[in-house]
């Protein structure tokens, strides 16, 4: 593995991180807008799916933060438990620069609920506490519920907007990773260069590395089917998976109805070129021999992601110059995915690599 080599195929992820430089499925973007701000701007809450036993030795908190990720609050929520961080889980990573509501789990066996001391100036507050007699896990929730305010729109025609967004409310948008999983101007992609910066980095960091990695790979093969237009139909030798969330029972799905979809690969372990599909994606991956061995041996299993992010109850309303949406997304679906097929969004929250 010669970094020469590496540095060439990450130089081509760096543009597959980019998301306003990626195709788009519609005619978009029909004009230009500010988003967040102030962090009230954008509002995620996550809909669980979750039937608490009201017993068992796993607590359930609802949590709602602003300007605090979601590994740091799992890390102090552990130190005020006086639990490992290892005994703390989510269902799912929120934005940073956001008001969210989440839930997370801490495995207190054998022990009473904490007395939960958390300062003012912490940025985050416990909503709700209920025992659960099973762990939390990454993924275990139906969808996210997301408000946003979009300001200073200088939309070039309106009609044409609100034609896009009932399209995509009828057919949903291209899955792509959003800039969050790519850290302040993609530098998480340059984490991890070769085999020994796997001693170097630490667990969060490795975690950055490996998943901008993949979602950008990800990224690049799903920007292929939007050119061709087939992100969103069931082509020959395509691999399908239910987009409905392991653990969460059908009727909680309220949102969507679940089906198989089209899905692509995220690059791990167990993945071999003779598996692939006929669309195309045995020739995207073979552009990238040194970073798919990069994350064999980071051991990165190999997965699928739907290409198709449906949106439901999308609904929108103007104040002045505000554009206002509201709607629901699956699970690890980006919100700025869908700005992306409306707007040009100038999102003024600083990304970092711990959004």
């Amino acid at each position: 593995m010669t970094r020469t080599a590496i540095a060439d195929e990450l130089e081509q992820l760096r543009c597959f991180a980019d998301l306003s430089a990626l195709p788009r499925a519609f005619s978009g973007p029909w004009g230009t807008a500010e988003l967040r701000s102030l962090p009230t701007d954008f509002f995620v809450a996550e809909a669980s799916g979750l039937h608490p036993a009201g017993r068992g030795e796993h607590l359930l908190l609802r949590v709602r933060k602003i300007g605090q990720n979601t590994r740091w609050v799992a890390k102090r929520l552990a130190a005020l438990a006086g639990v490992p961080y290892r005994a703390v889980s989510y269902a799912g990573m929120k934005d940073r620069h956001a008001v969210t509501e989440q839930w997370f789990g801490v495995h207190l066996p054998g022990k009473a609920d904490p007395e939960w001391q958390i300062g003012p100036d912490e940025g985050f507050e416990i909503l709700e506490a209920v025992r659960h007699d099973r762990k939390l896990r990454t993924g275990q929730l139906s969808y996210n519920r997301f408000r946003l305010q979009l300001r200073n729109c200088q939309i070039t025609d309106k009609s044409q907007l609100e034609q896009c967004l009932r399209d995509v409310a009828a057919s949903g948008v291209p899955n792509y990773f959003g800039p969050q999983r790519f850290g302040h101007l993609a530098a998480n992609l340059f984490l991890l260069q070769n085999p020994g910066d796997l001693r170097r980095l630490d667990r969060d960091e490795r975690a950055f590395a490996l998943s901008a990695l993949r979602g950008a790979l990800f990224n690049g093969y799903l920007a292929t089917r939007v050119r061709a237009h087939t992100w969103r139909t069931l082509e020959q030798g395509d691999v399908q998976i239910s987009d409905r969330p392991r653990g969460v029972a059908e009727e909680d799905h309220s949102v969507f109805i679940a089906e198989r979809l089209s899905a692509g690969l995220l690059w791990g372990k167990q993945a071999t070129l003779a598996d692939f599909d006929t669309n195309g994606e045995r020739e995207f991956y073979q552009q990238f021999p040194q970073i798919t061995a990069l994350l064999e041996a980071a051991g990165s299993q190999a997965s699928r992601r739907v290409l198709c992010a449906r949106v439901g109850d999308l609904g929108w309303n103007w104040e002045d110059e505000q554009l206002v949406l509201e709607f629901a997304l699956g699970p690890g679906s980006y919100a700025t995915s869908v700005l992306n097929e409306l707007l040009q969004v100038r999102d003024l929250a600083a990304f970092d690599s711990a959004a």
